[in-house]
């Protein structure tokens, strides 16, 4: 049985049809369109854990790049001008810092102007520094000894002074290790003692007692070295409170600038520090490790004058060894004020002495990249590093 249909029904009959292609091609496109992004995103995020590590790492080649550029020119040149060190800050035209001084060792004349507290006269700022380099991002440097001398405890009482400490390589006490201890009194008077590290109630240690006269104020020297190349200081000042016999640690007063003398052919060092308006009478020793020297220090009267109209005291030509690390001590009277300063030689450029030569956000800083080797300060090895970020 046929069923005709009228021309009417055929009409809505084929429209039906046309609606119904039409969506099926709808559904069509849109899977499509959903297989498209979903194969697209799939894509990206491939692309994204391929490039971003790249892009990262193109970053953190380029920054190793600049790092490795700065601590060559800071390390491995002697700077513009060569002789920076002995200039005055407001002397230096076109200047570059560079540490190097020309025997193929670092300069620790050009070092020590890194130190925080030294005089205007001599302080080197910062951000001159980074300006000479154009550079954008921020550094830091430090130099310091591969071995620490930590001192644990101190007791003084009637000049016998007694120091116990150890001397450590990253976090191991090593054993045999030579330690000379040193005290000045503020008479400038200087009391030895030589020891090693050794076990001590299981405990591998140093032990110096110090044969000192009795004053109320000491200046506390520790020199420690393992084999020839490796040595540390550490420095502390002893003061005798006002009531009783107890001595507390107590803060220099002061940073006198060392250079080294120029003018001879032996080792010798010339130096100077602010004097206070009253101070009267004032003295320079310089202290080292002693073995086969026969001699523990050299001591020196310091003259009063003038440098850019600030009245100073200042030392000349006062002798040191050719080889390994010094302390210069200053002791300066002021009728019956007693105050006391120091400068390592080299200074160390650490938290503990002359500070890290920085901006002065380094301290907050978590993120950076570093560089550091060892290289010859007066026939000793020492650690230079810098972080840059």
């Amino acid at each position: 049985m046929k069923i005709k249909l009228t021309n009417n029904q055929k009409k809505k009959l084929k429209a039906f049809f046309r609606n119904t292609k039409a969506q099926i091609r709808g559904v069509d496109f849109a899977l499509a369109l959903l297989i498209f992004v979903i194969a697209f995103s799939q894509v990206i995020i491939v692309l994204s854990n391929l490039l971003i590590p790249s892009l990262v790492q193109m970053e953190t080649y380029s920054q190793e790049q600049e790092l490795n550029k700065l601590y060559s020119n800071i390390f491995f040149s002697q700077g513009s001008p060569t002789d920076w060190g002995t200039r005055s800050t407001e002397g230096l035209l076109d200047f570059k810092l560079g540490l190097m001084g020309t025997n193929s060792e670092l300069d620790f004349t050009k070092i020590n102007r890194l130190t925080s507290d030294i005089s205007d006269y001599w302080a080197l700022n910062y951000l001159d520094v980074k300006v000479s380099y154009g550079l954008v991002r921020d550094f830091a440097v430090s130099i310091y000894s591969p071995i620490t001398i930590e001192i644990e405890s101190f007791t003084a009482a009637f000049g016998i002074i007694t120091i116990e400490g150890v001397v450590k390589e990253l976090l191991t006490p090593i054993a045999n290790a030579e330690v000379w201890a040193l005290s000045i009194d503020e008479n400038n008077n200087v009391a030895t003692n030589y020891t090693t590290t050794q076990n001590i109630s299981g405990d591998i240690k140093f032990q110096a007692v110090i044969n000192a006269d009795d004053t109320n104020h000491y200046t506390i020297v520790v020199f420690a070295q393992v084999g020839e190349i490796y040595q540390d200081y550490t420095v502390i000042r002893l003061v005798k409170q006002d009531l009783g016999l107890e001595y507390e640690l107590a803060d220099f007063n002061f940073r006198p600038f060392v250079y080294e003398n120029t003018d001879l052919q032996t080792s010798a060092i010339d130096f100077n520090y602010e004097r206070e308006s009253l101070s009267d009478e004032a003295t320079g020793i310089v202290v080292f490790p002693f073995s086969g020297l026969g001699v523990t220090h050299y001591s020196q009267s310091l003259v009063a004058t003038t440098l850019i109209s600030e009245p100073i005291y200042q030392g000349t030509e006062l002798p040191i060894p050719a080889n390994g690390l010094a302390v210069l001590v200053i002791n300066d009277r002021a009728d019956s004020t007693y105050t006391a300063g120091y400068m390592g030689i080299p200074m160390f450029q650490d938290d503990e002495n002359g500070n890290i030569f920085a901006h002065s956000s380094f301290a907050d800083q978590t993120t950076y990249i570093s560089e550091t080797r060892t290289m010859l300060v007066r026939n000793i090895l020492l650690k230079c590093q810098i972080w840059y970020w």
